[in-house]
C-alpha cells in the first residue's frame, strides 16, 4: 500500500514525531475506498509532490502557497453501482463527490510554531442505490450519504512536547481517527468505516462523514508504542431528533448548524503498534506491522427503549402511543485489530494483510448489540501493478435483546408486518488498480443476505431476495 499512499499525496506513518500537530491524511475526507497507512504516534506533513496530482503544480501555484504554508487538498469521486439482482428494484444508480481540505500551518504563516488549521467542505450528488433499488441497512458505499454541499471540519491543532501531546478543537468527523481500520478502510461498503452500531445507534448516526460535531480532541503519547486519544463532542450533530422521516443531510444541509443541542459524546481509545516478526521469529525476519487498539464511548443523551413505550406498555401492542420510552446514556466499547501477516521479504511491498473489528453495546436502548467485520487484503501481488490491492470482507450485526422480544410481541399481538429479525450479512470483494499517480480505479463486487434484516419488505410482503451488487470507483486528486 505505501506506493499508494504517496500517490494520494501523503507520508508513511513512522515513530518518529512531528514538528507541528498531528497532520490530517489527503484521505480523511474520504470516507471509503483508500487503504490507509497505521496512524503511527506521530506523522510528518510530507513534501508535496506535483506528480501525484492532476494539475501539477498549478503553475507555480502551489508552490508559492506553500511557502505561506498553505496546502489544498481536491478530491474528486464518481461510481456507478448496478442492483444485478434481488433486493428491491434491480437497476442502476450513480453516485459522486468532491472534496476540497485547507490546511494552513502556522509556522510558515506566522511563526507561531506546532500550530495547524484544517478546513474541508464536500459537495455529494447522486441517488443511493441502497435506499432506492437494494433496501439494505448498510450502504454499498460511504459516498452514499444523501445530497448536499456542505462544511464538513473547521479545527485548530496545537502540538506540545514535540507534538507527543496533539489538541484538537473545532467541529470534528470522530471516524477519520476512532472506530477505524486502516485495512478495512480500503474496502467501499460503508460498514467497514463507521459501522452500523454507531450509524444507526446515535443521532443522526454520530460525528461520522459527512457530518462533524462540535467539540474537542486530544492525542496524547506517554512512550512508543502506545497511542492514547480522547475525545468530546455534542451528540447530535443536526439537531435532529432520534426517529424522523427527514433525512439527516436535508435537516442540515451546509453542515454549519454547530449543534449543541442534546447530549455530550465521551470517546476514548488506546492503540498499541507491534511487530508480530519481531515477536514470532526474531529481529531479522521481514517486518509485520499491526495495531492494536481497544475503545469505547458513551453519550449522555437519552435514547428509545426497543420494547416499551412511554407509558410502560408494549410498542408492539394496538393501543401503544408509539413513542417509546427514553433511557438516558447509552455506551460502546469496542475491538479492532490491523496485523500484516505476510511480507515477501524484508521492505517488500508484496503483503498479506489482516484486520478485525468487532462492537458490543446496550441491547435495551440499540436496535443493534454486536458487530463484526474481518477481512484481507493483498498487496502487490500482481506482477507489474505493485501498487495495486485486492480485499475481500465480510461482515454483520446481530439485534439487541429488546429488539428481538419486540418482535416476538407483534406476532403474538398480531401487528407484524416484517416478519422474523434476521441478521443481515454482506461480502465484498474489490480491486484497486493505481491508473496514474492521481487516478485510481476500482471495480467491486458485493453480495448481500437477509436485506433490511427482516425476513419480508414490510411495505410488499414479500420476501427481498438476495442481493448482487456491481460498482466501479473512480478517484481522483486534483
Amino acid at each position: 500500500m505505501v506506493g499508494i499512499f504517496a500517490m494520494l499525496g501523503f507520508g508513511v506513518a513512522t515513530v518518529t514525531t512531528a514538528s507541528g500537530a498531528s497532520v490530517p491524511l489527503a484521505t480523511d475526507i474520504l470516507p471509503s475506498g483508500v487503504p490507509l497507512p497505521s496512524p503511527a504516534p506521530g506523522l510528518v506533513l510530507p513534501a508535496e509532490d506535483p506528480t501525484t496530482e492532476l494539475l501539477g503544480n498549478a503553475g507555480g501555484a502551489r508552490e508559492w502557497l506553500a511557502k505561506k504554508g498553505i496546502r489544498i487538498n481536491i478530491q474528486d469521486v464518481e461510481e456507478l453501482w448496478g442492483l444485478t439482482s434481488g433486493g428491491l428494484h434491480p437497476g442502476p444508480t450513480y453516485d459522486g463527490m468532491t472534496a476540497v481540505a485547507l490546511l494552513l500551518d502556522t509556522k510558515r504563516a506566522f511563526g507561531w510554531h506546532d500550530g495547524l488549521l484544517n478546513i474541508s467542505a464536500l459537495q455529494i450528488r447522486g441517488r443511493s442505490l441502497t435506499g432506492e433499488r437494494l433496501g439494505a441497512l448498510n450502504a454499498v458505499s460511504g459516498y452514499d450519504a444523501g445530497r448536499s454541499t456542505r462544511l464538513f471540519e473547521l479545527w485548530y491543532g496545537q502540538g506540545f512536547f514535540g507534538n507527543r501531546l496533539d489538541i484538537r478543537v473545532g467541529t470534528i468527523d470522530l471516524d477519520t481517527e476512532f472506530l477505524v481500520s486502516q485495512n478495512a478502510s480500503f474496502f467501499l461498503n460503508s460498514s467497514f468505516g463507521w459501522p452500523l452500531s454507531t450509524s444507526s445507534n446515535l443521532y443522526s448516526g454520530g460525528p461520522s462523514w459527512p457530518f462533524s460535531a462540535v467539540g474537542a480532541r486530544i492525542k496524547w503519547v506517554p512512550a512508543y508504542p502506545l497511542v492514547l486519544m480522547g475525545a468530546i463532542t455534542d451528540d447530535n450533530p443536526t439537531r435532529g431528533p432520534f426517529y424522523s422521516d427527514i433525512s439527516a443531510t436535508q435537516r442540515d444541509p451546509t453542515g454549519t448548524s454547530f449543534s449543541t443541542k442534546g447530549g455530550a459524546l465521551f470517546m476514548g481509545e488506546a492503540q498499541f503498534w507491534m511487530d508480530a516478526a519481531q515477536q514470532l521469529a526474531g529481529q531479522d525476519a521481514p517486518a509485520l506491522p499491526g495495531t492494536w487498539k481497544i475503545g469505547g464511548l458513551y453519550d449522555s443523551g437519552h435514547f428509545p427503549d426497543q420494547r416499551y413505550d412511554d407509558q410502560g406498555g408494549l410498542l408492539a401492542s394496538p393501543n401503544s402511543s408509539g413513542n417509546p420510552y427514553y433511557h438516558q446514556g447509552n455506551w460502546l466499547a469496542y475491538v479492532v485489530i490491523d496485523q500484516m501477516v505476510w511480507r515477501e521479504s524484508k521492505g517488500s511491498s508484496k503483503t498479506i494483510n489482516f484486520f478485525t473489528r468487532a462492537t458490543i453495546n446496550d441491547g435495551v436502548r440499540n436496535r443493534f448489540s454486536k458487530e463484526i467485520q474481518s477481512g484481507l487484503t493483498f498487496d502487490g501481488l500482481i506482477p507489474g501493478h505493485s501498487d495495486d490491492t485486492i480485499g475481500i470482507a465480510w461482515g454483520t450485526s446481530f439485534y439487541g435483546s429488546r429488539a428481538i422480544e419486540n418482535t416476538r410481541d407483534t406476532f403474538r399481538l398480531g401487528t407484524n408486518s416484517a416478519g422474523h429479525l434476521k441478521s443481515e450479512h454482506h461480502v465484498e470483494l474489490t480491486y484497486q488498480a493505481a491508473i496514474t499517480p492521481y487516478l485510481l480505479l476500482q471495480p467491486d463486487f458485493q453480495y448481500f443476505w437477509n436485506i433490511g434484516g427482516t425476513s419480508k419488505n414490510s411495505d410488499t410482503g414479500q420476501a427481498i431476495k438476495n442481493g448482487t451488487v456491481i460498482g466501479l470507483n473512480m478517484t481522483t486528486t486534483f
